[in-house]
């Protein structure tokens, strides 16, 4: 709860501080830059900690299998269910509310022309895009070199390593919290736009929880893990620093290691699928991916496939989930 708080006051603190500077904000591009440069070290900084455990990469063969399964498949029918979610609530593809808030004709003309606007842009783009490439070799290298230098050659001790780097994400995650909170005061219009639509875009954060419980649960019966573990699993909701510490520390080792990497996955598929996710299927579609990580470690990937409004979305949905974590896998795993 207190990471939640935390998450909260950058993003809040990030808006205000940009609120003022809205007249000077092209001479502060520059935190664009910024924010990219966090986002890579923090992606380097996971592949990392994955490539130094020892653990993990010992059972990395039937681990690794189920935790695929528990990544992947989630991950495509919570998509899909978010999909179809869109559609009966009236959504456009970028995640603009079509229901009777948008009955004049001077709005829907306006909608028209940004449909448009964007089916002409999304045709001269590619599906993965160069940040997409990054993310990637951001990731590799971490991996590579967390194996090198910590298990192959012993330059570094583990536990001192992942010491620094807890720390370093820890902080590093405030740090972009904070610059997309910068980037949204800057705009000033999602707050306006996400209230447009109402209570109604809370049923996607819902809707996410639900389909990846349901798609764990179905994908669990096919592997030998007791319902506990199962749903101790489903209910980390991509929060792989907390959630699969909480099932170990019940003495369910091997379910906390799947759940770890299953969300660490889940987490790295959706950094590098968002920018298809969004051109393809759809804006909100995007927000429910990564689950918790879309307040924190994808928020800039999700802001930058789509526009603030999803990205506000995406950031309540991460919110809702992190504070239920802690609550519910506790819960369970009791």
């Amino acid at each position: 709860m207190k990471t939640l708080i935390i998450y909260l006051g950058m993003a809040a603190l990030g808006y205000a501080v940009a609120i003022p500077l809205r007249s000077s904000k092209e001479k502060l591009n520059w935190t664009g830059k910024v924010l990219t440069i966090v986002v890579l070290s923090l992606v380097f900084s996971m592949g990392f900690k994955i490539g130094s455990n020892r653990d993990v990469i010992a059972n990395f063969g039937t681990i690794g299998v189920y935790s695929l399964i528990f990544a992947i498949v989630p991950l495509i029918v919570t998509v899909m269910v978010l999909h179809i979610t869109r559609k009966v609530l009236r959504f456009s593809h970028q995640g603009i509310y079509l229901g009777k808030e948008a009955k004049d004709t001077e709005t829907r003309q306006s909608l028209e022309k940004i449909e448009t606007s964007y089916s002409q842009c999304v045709k001269n783009k590619s599906i993965f895009s160069y940040s997409t490439f990054r993310i990637g070799l951001a990731v590799l290298t971490g991996l590579i070199l967390g194996y090198l230098i910590v298990i192959k050659y012993s330059f570094l001790a583990f536990d001192l390593t992942n010491k620094i780097l807890g720390v370093y994400i820890t902080y590093a995650l405030y740090t972009m919290v904070f610059l997309v909170g910068i980037d949204m005061g800057f705009d000033g219009t999602a707050i306006q736009k996400f209230r447009q639509a109402g209570l109604r875009i809370l049923v996607f954060p819902i809707v996410t929880g639900l389909a990846t419980i349901g798609a764990v649960l179905a994908c669990g019966c096919l592997m030998p893990l007791s319902l506990k573990e199962i749903l101790g699993i489903g209910c980390t909701f991509c929060w792989y620093s907390l959630g699969p510490n909480i099932i170990m520390d019940a003495g369910y080792i091997n379910a906390g290691a799947i759940a770890f990497l299953a969300n660490f996955l889940r987490v790295i598929i959706s950094l590098f699928t968002i920018p298809m996710v969004a051109k393809k299927v759809g804006y909100l579609e995007t927000t429910g991916m990564p689950i918790a990580a879309s307040m924190d470690v994808c928020i800039a990937t999700i802001q930058g496939a789509t526009n603030k409004e999803t990205s506000m979305c995406a950031f309540v949905s991460g919110c809702v989930y992190t504070a239920a974590v802690p609550l519910l896998v506790p819960l369970i795993m009791s």
